[in-house]
């Protein structure tokens, strides 16, 4: 039985220490929660009081989690989730309606059950209607006000510098398979114009390693079919694999890719559900991704 002298953790602390392990830097936390730095700075040191831990490591530049704030982190994630959900519930004006969403074909699949669930829960009167397609049609769907949200990859040149989802870009093979093995190297690709596709090519040339493109599919479930088979190796975001598909890496001979970004884009106008919605869609991406990172650990 636990103890019922045991503090009770303040929500807006739990908040701050998010904000800092997300921004890695007492300034943009600070802003993120609206809240001055040396606010931010008494904060973490009352956190850490109440923990008798240290959970942040300090520098001229930055700030990172120590063992203990990696594992308390953890704990304020899940106790910040179940009280937004808690008062989005409740609190949430009860809307009717549409909203036209667009996501990508690939790791979109794996994003959708998530978005919907949350989305359904806060909003549970309103109508969501989800397109899959391509980067460049969902872009052009959202110029055009077809769609009200879209989520597809990020361009630096067009997007700016911000995005919504960061993760690595990995290769993956079966579960004990021999296909990495193999040269030319097979491949299962998206179709030419995905990001990851020609992350994966331009890495492959810049290492010199012999390639052939066995399978292409315009969905993600494409490759993973020929990745499961053992019929080839596919260039992936993290979030993308399961447990029978491992990652791959330099002990394969094979090179880096870089990280994979995602860009939210909002049609002029689109209301306040499709701002709820964009929330749900930013959260459900980030729970994704460190799924993803736990499970490749």
């Amino acid at each position: 039985m636990l103890s019922p002298n045991l503090p009770n953790l303040d929500m807006d602390l739990a908040r701050t220490m998010v904000a800092i392990a997300d921004t890695g830097n007492f300034s943009r936390a600070a802003e993120q929660v609206h809240r001055s730095a040396s606010a931010i700075s008494l904060q973490v040191k009352k956190l850490e009081d109440m923990v008798g831990r240290e959970l942040f490591r300090r520098d001229a530049r930055s700030v990172s989690l120590t063992t203990d704030g990696e594992i308390f982190l953890g704990y304020a994630r899940r106790l910040l989730k179940l009280n937004d959900e808690a008062f989005s519930r409740f609190l949430s004006i009860c809307c009717e309606g549409s909203v036209r969403l667009g996501v990508p074909n690939d790791n979109g699949v794996v994003a959708m059950p998530e978005i919907l669930k949350r989305f359904a829960q806060t909003h549970p009167k309103v109508e969501v209607e989800v397109r899959l397609d391509r980067t460049e049609e969902l872009r052009r769907r959202c110029r055009a006000g077809e769609l009200d949200l879209a989520v597809f990859s990020h361009d630096e040149r067009r997007d700016g510098p911000d995005y919504i989802h960061c993760e690595p870009l990995v290769w993956v093979g079966a579960r004990g398979g021999l296909a990495a093995a193999e040269r030319p190297l097979p491949l299962a690709l998206a179709d030419t114009g995905c990001a990851w596709r020609g992350m994966a090519l331009a890495a492959l040339d810049a290492a010199e390693i012999d390639y052939r493109v066995a399978y292409s599919s315009e969905f993600c479930s494409g490759q993973l079919a020929a990745v499961a088979a053992d019929l080839a190796i596919a260039p992936l975001p993290i979030s993308v694999a399961s447990g029978d598909i491992v990652r791959l890496g330099a002990e394969h001979g094979l090179p880096r890719l870089g990280d994979y970004r995602m860009t939210l884009a909002r049609r002029d106008g689109a209301g306040a559900v499709a701002d709820a919605l964009a929330d749900h869609v930013t959260a459900s991406f980030r729970a994704i991704a460190e799924r993803g990172t736990r499970l490749f650990a």
